[in-house]
């Protein structure tokens, strides 16, 4: 317990610093002029995904939704996914393994020929953007995260995905969502 809250605070020391940009190269806003409140939203997207499923689990099991769960944590909200289980076309986890498709010595992921075409025709099906710092990634090398939905979120680095894990939390950024 103690080591989880010494996590979660030097996590959330490092995000602060990184958005206030304190640490060298860190970008205080982001990319294509998005900023903390569009990732937030996305944030907010995937908690709402998240809660969605829980309740839909509680009606089919016929059990009420645990009051402890009702917010659960922001890790609980994403959950890694393997890449060749992603339809990086569509941006859906699809929860079984995809076809490969290598291009320029990268591998991607899709199901069908059409899909494989679109990703070797048209090279943007082929970047994602990380929704932290909004900058482009590759999708072969990006952190893939899915929310309860399916929906698919690439990231630059495991940190950028803490970074906007630590969105959650109330002592990292004031008046984003309540989540413990």
């Amino acid at each position: 317990m103690k080591k989880e809250t010494l996590k979660r605070a030097v996590i959330a020391a490092a995000f602060t610093a990184f958005m206030a940009g304190t640490i060298p190269g860190a970008l205080h806003a982001t990319e294509n002029g998005a900023s903390k409140n569009d990732a937030i939203s996305k944030l907010e997207s995937c908690k709402s995904s998240y809660m969605a499923k829980l309740r839909q689990e509680a009606l089919q099991t016929k059990n009420p939704l645990p009051e402890s769960m009702s917010n659960g944590p922001a890790s609980a909200w994403l959950q890694k996914v393997s890449p060749n289980e992603v339809n990086m076309v569509t941006n859906t986890f699809e929860k079984k393994e995809q076809k490969e498709i290598s291009l320029d010595g990268k591998k991607y992921y899709a199901n069908g020929e059409g899909y494989a075409f679109n990703l070797s025709q048209n090279p943007s099906t082929r970047f994602g953007v990380d929704p932290l710092t909004n900058k482009k990634v590759d999708k072969a090398s990006a952190a893939i995260y899915a929310d309860a939905s399916g929906r698919v979120f690439y990231f630059e680095s495991e940190d950028s995905f803490n970074g906007f894990l630590a969105l959650a939390y109330p002592q990292s950024v004031e008046g984003s969502s309540k989540a413990n």
